[in-house]
């Protein structure tokens, strides 16, 4: 089973997102424990184990001596050719088992379920079987046969354990706490759990009891980047970014830290006043490979220039502009518009804050005639002309943008203040009302007012 970790790392300035998905659970499958519980031996309990009949025990202990010489074949075809198999139980769940650890998981799932339809009750055969369901990525599945498996008595660790990996899928959350504090009152040392638990708490709210039960698994081996990734949104939480970004630095110099988190430590950077430290965050994922989503890379640009830091900014958008991997997206029709305008509007900004205006004007003028509805971008085209002293053009821009229903009280807003610079107070009194009246707001009631004394 494949998962990618979604670190959930934000910057003040990005706001929150949810919580993360839970943490990749591969590393269980090669733990000891594991192993124990998926291939322990029958009881007597015949409530929910089979009973067997001597010729049973004789093919199960048979392919449990070619198991013992390490024939798995030979074990397999101990049990797979006998002619009581598909009438066993015991010997079906033997045999899924077998084809589950030789990664033959379709097999597996097909003899676990023949072995329920002959015996419902078979208690470890829910539990393996939704082993394989929770390997194949068939959660809500799983999710029922473990729960048979606790109705059935079952409270041992792995059962616990994958019950609340299955509800934390779901963001069932406080019921993969509970799960998860059961599985680790029989496997206390599995850090699949008690990883669980921590996410678990940390999607709850509760960021310090989260952030104390990382730093255990941090001292217990401090060579898992893992812990200090998550435990890194457990500090942000708790409003701690300077922990958060020693956190994700850590990973970062033991080269672990992948491209959009290097990007979140950007951010985490910026929040703190480190715009260089940022800015080199920033170009490392880009000039990554494979470089991060071009989504947050363009994301990374706003983010300086929203804050200002125009050269970063432009260094950070030529790397962008200038990188191999992305030239196919940025060439593409079918690319998202919204991702390619706000790139082509923060390096128009970038011209019109620090740099050359004709030559920002000119990027906006070239993205409208690809995209010529872009609300924003007409916007910022206006600004430019009126920067050059164009009104007449400026005005029809705004104009041309306030029949747009998405961007129109942004356009009468800023159609107002240009007729307040011209002096021109009772009409620009009527387009601040139609920019409060579509989006209303205390900043432009304020402007409105000041502006309307003006007027009287």
């Amino acid at each position: 089973m494949r998962f990618v970790f979604a670190i959930s790392l934000v910057a003040a300035t990005v706001g929150a997102e949810p919580a993360a998905a839970p943490l990749p659970i591969d590393p269980l499958w090669k733990s000891e424990a594991f192993r124990k519980t998926v291939t322990g031996s029958f009881g007597i309990d015949s409530r929910i184990e089979p009973r067997l009949t001597k010729d049973e025990e004789f093919y199960l202990d048979k392919s449990a001596e070619a198991m013992a010489d390490e024939d798995r074949e030979a074990a397999i075809e101990a049990l797979a050719e006998s002619s009581l198999l598909p009438e066993s139980p015991a010997m079906l769940f033997s045999l899924a088992t077998l084809r589950f650890e030789a990664d033959e998981d379709e097999a597996a799932v097909e003899y676990f379920e023949k072995a329920l339809e002959l015996f419902p009750n078979f208690r470890d055969a829910h539990r393996n079987l939704a082993v394989v369901l929770v390997q194949q990525e068939k959660f809500d599945a799983a999710r029922e046969h473990l729960s048979r498996a606790v109705e059935l008595g079952s409270r041992e660790g792995l059962t616990m354990g994958l019950l609340g990996y299955c509800h934390a899928v779901n963001d069932h959350h406080r019921a993969a706490l509970d799960a998860y504090r059961l599985a680790l009152l029989t496997q206390p040392e599995e850090r699949q759990w008690m990883l669980g638990l921590a996410q678990a708490l940390q999607a709850l709210d509760r960021s310090r009891d989260a952030a104390s039960v990382f730093q255990q698994l941090i001292e217990q081996s401090p060579e898992d980047t893992q812990a200090w990734l998550v435990q890194a949104d457990a500090w942000i939480g708790l409003e701690r970014p300077e922990q958060a970004i020693a956190n994700l630095e850590f990973v970062h110099r033991a080269g672990s830290l992948d491209p959009g988190a290097t990007v979140s430590l950007g951010h985490l950077y910026l929040g703190e006043e480190l715009p260089a430290l940022a800015a080199e965050r920033y170009a490392g994922a880009v000039t990554a490979d494979p470089p991060v989503a071009l989504e947050k890379a363009v994301e990374a640009v706003e983010h300086l220039a929203n804050r200002q830091h125009w050269e970063h900014a432009r260094r950070l958008a030529e790397l962008v502009e200038a990188s191999e991997a992305y030239r196919p997206q940025l060439e593409d029709d079918r690319t998202d518009p919204d991702v390619l305008s706000r790139l082509h509007r923060s390096r128009a900004l970038v011209e019109l804050e620090d740099g050359d205006p004709a030559e920002g004007a000119r990027l906006v003028e070239d993205w409208l005639n690809r995209e010529p509805t872009d609300g924003l971008a007409i916007l910022l085209l206006s600004r430019f002309r009126q920067e050059e002293g164009r009104r007449e053009e400026a005005e029809m821009l705004l104009e041309r943008a306030e029949r747009d229903p998405e961007h129109a009280a942004a356009a009468h807003l800023a159609h107002g203040k240009l007729l307040v610079g011209e002096g021109e107070y009772e009409a620009a009194v009527e387009h601040l009302e139609t920019a409060h009246e579509l989006d209303p707001k205390e900043s432009v009631a304020d402007y409105l007012e000041a502006v309307r004394e003006l007027v009287d």
